[in-house]
C-alpha cells in the first residue's frame, strides 16, 4: 500500500515498511544500518497534515516508530507523503491497536505522537510512572475506531 493509504488508519498500527532492496550481507554493517533505515517493522506514531498556512508546498507525513519512547534505540522515522524518495516505499498493515488497549500520546500543538501502545489502562499508567512525560494524555483504542476504519478502508485483518 502506499503513504497516503497509511496516513488514514489509527495511530498505534502496526506496519511494514520496505524500500523493495534486498538486505545487505551482514558483515557490511554500514549499508546494513542504511538499509535498516527503509526496512523494518514499527508502530504509526504520528500523522503531519501538510500546513495549511505555508507559502511553501509541503506534503503531509507519516511517522513510524520503531521502538517504544524511553527504550534504547527508540527511532522514529518520518516520510513526507508526495515525496519522490518515498514514492517506492511500500507498508503493510500487520495489525491494528488492539481494541481496550491505550496508546500514551504526547500532543504537540493539533498533533499527538504515540509514546507507548499498552495493552490496558493499568499497563498505560504503570509505563507512564517509569517514563514521565508531562504532556502525556490517555487515549484508549475503541472497538468502533477499529470497525470504522475496518469498513472504510476495506481491510480484512
Amino acid at each position: 500500500m502506499s503513504g497516503s493509504l497509511v496516513y488514514d488508519l489509527p495511530i498505534g498500527t502496526l506496519i511494514r515498511f520496505s524500500d523493495h532492496i534486498p538486505e545487505p550481507p551482514a558483515d557490511r554493517q554500514g549499508d546494513l544500518a542504511v538499509w535498516r533505515l527503509f526496512n523494518g517493522i514499527g508502530r504509526l506514531a504520528r500523522k503531519d497534515p501538510p500546513p495549511h498556512c505555508s507559502p511553501l508546498a509541503h506534503p503531509a507525513s507519516i511517522t513510524i516508530r520503531t521502538a517504544d519512547f524511553g527504550e534504547r534505540g527508540a527511532v522514529g522515522f518520518t516520510y513526507a507523503l508526495g515525496e519522490p524518495s518515498t514514492a517506492a516505499m511500500h507498508f503493510e498493515v500487520l495489525e491494528f491497536p488492539p481494541v481496550g488497549s491505550v496508546r500514551i500520546l504526547a500532543r504537540d500543538g493539533d498533533n499527538a505522537e504515540l509514546l507507548h501502545l499498552g495493552e490496558d489502562e493499568g499497563a498505560a499508567v504503570a509505563w507512564l510512572a517509569r517514563h514521565p512525560v508531562p504532556t502525556a494524555i490517555f487515549d484508549p483504542v475503541t472497538a468502533d475506531e477499529i470497525a470504522a476504519v475496518s469498513v472504510e478502508g476495506g481491510w480484512s485483518r
